[in-house]
C-alpha cells in the first residue's frame, strides 16, 4: 500500500511548496512519486478492467485485487473474475515469493513478479510497483519533451535482486511531482515496457490517485495493455486470503 510521511503528502498538495520538490532527499522523493500513483493506504479492495491488444486481436479481463500488511511486510492477491476460462485464478504476491494458483490445481505455483497477468500487465505492475520500497535513485536530470516542456528523469536501481525489474526511468512532471511515464529495463539494459500513467483523478477526501495506465511492449511492436480502476473499497480481509497453504484447501474463495 501507499507509504508516505504525511508531512511530505502535505508539502506537495500545497500549491506553493515550503520545501521545493527538488531539495527533497532521494527517499522522500521515491515516497512522493508513491503518493502521488496510490490511493490513500486504508484502501485494501479494488476492481480493474486490463484491455489486451495486439496486432491479432484485442481482449478483456476483469480482475479484483486485494492488499494486507502485517509485521512482515506487503502482499497482494490478484483474482480474475473474467473472462470465464480464467476466473477463479489467483496470483498471490508475498514478502517471500509470488504464487500462481488456478481451479484445476492441487496447491499453489512459485512464480515471479514479472510473470504476465493478463496481456502485458505483469504481477508487479497489476498490484502496483511502490518505489519507495524496491529502488534507490541513480541519478536525477531535468529534459525537455518535443513540445518543449520541461519534465525531469530519474533513474531508479532495484535494491536486490528479488525486485522485478531491476532498472527504471521514471519521467516526472516538475510542477505536479507526479510521473507521467516509467520505462521499466531488465538488468542488461534492455528495455521490456513503458508504463504511462495517463489518468490520475481526485477522490472526495482530496486523495489523488491514477486511475488508467497504458503498458507499451518494448520488445512486441502494437502490444499494448491498459488497465482502469473501476472501484475501491474498504473491507475486512482475513488474513488466510494472503497466505499460499490456504490455496487449494478451500481457503481460496
Amino acid at each position: 500500500m501507499k507509504r508516505t510521511l504525511t508531512l511530505i503528502s502535505l508539502l506537495l498538495g500545497l500549491t506553493t511548496l515550503v520545501l521545493p520538490a527538488q531539495e527533497l532527499d532521494d527517499l522522500e522523493y521515491l515516497q512522493a512519486l508513491d503518493a502521488a500513483r496510490f490511493f490513500d493506504d486504508t484502501v485494501n479492495v479494488l476492481s480493474i478492467r486490463i484491455v489486451s491488444e495486439t496486432p491479432d486481436e484485442t481482449r478483456e479481463a476483469a480482475l479484483n485485487l486485494k492488499f494486507f500488511d502485517d509485521e512482515s511486510g506487503s502482499y497482494a492477491r490478484i483474482e480474475f473474475a473474467s473472462p470465464e476460462e480464467l476466473a477463479g485464478q489467483i496470483f498471490l504476491s508475498t514478502p517471500e515469493a509470488t504464487y500462481f494458483y488456478g481451479p484445476d490445481l492441487d496447491f499453489p505455483i512459485k512464480t515471479s513478479a514479472t510473470a504476465e497477468v493478463f496481456g502485458d500487465a505483469a504481477v508487479a505492475q497489476t498490484s502496483g510497483i511502490r518505489f519507495a520500497d524496491s529502488y534507490t535513485i541513480s541519478e536525477r536530470r531535468s529534459v525537455v519533451d518535443e513540445d518543449g516542456k520541461e519534465l525531469w528523469e530519474v533513474d531508479l536501481a532495484a535494491v536486490d535482486f528479488t525486485v522485478a525489474f531491476q532498472l527504471v526511468t521514471v519521467t516526472v512532471d516538475p510542477e505536479s511531482v507526479r510521473p507521467v511515464s516509467a520505462m521499466l529495463f531488465a538488468v542488461s539494459g534492455i528495455p521490456f515496457y513503458e508504463v504511462f500513467y495517463s489518468e490520475y483523478v481526485e477522490r472526495e477526501n482530496e486523495d489523488v490517485y491514477v486511475r488508467t495506465q497504458r503498458i507499451e511492449n518494448q520488445l512486441l511492436a502494437g502490444r499494448v495493455t491498459t488497465s482502469e480502476v473501476l472501484e475501491l473499497a474498504v473491507e475486512t480481509l482475513d488474513a488466510a486470503l494472503f497466505d499460499p497453504n490456504t490455496l487449494g484447501t478451500g481457503g481460496d474463495s
